[in-house]
């Protein structure tokens, strides 16, 4: 069976972060939050949420959620 894996990509969202995890977490088999060094609580909530939180310095978009 294929598994579907949702990538994320996020700097300072606390306020969206939540509800875009609760919006995928029906379908998705991993929750991936490509984190820019947020300085808020974006990454202390993905993770609430079971989102698997990778830190890596934004890119651009492409490079970011490759």
């Amino acid at each position: 069976m294929k598994k579907l894996s949702v990538v994320i990509i996020a700097l300072n969202e606390e306020e969206n972060i939540g509800r875009c995890l609760d919006s995928v977490k029906g379908i998705a088999d991993e929750i991936i939050v490509v984190d820019s060094f947020s300085t808020d609580r974006t990454t202390e909530i993905a993770k609430k949420k079971g989102g698997r939180v990778i830190k890596n310095k934004f890119e651009g978009h492409i490079k970011q959620k490759n």
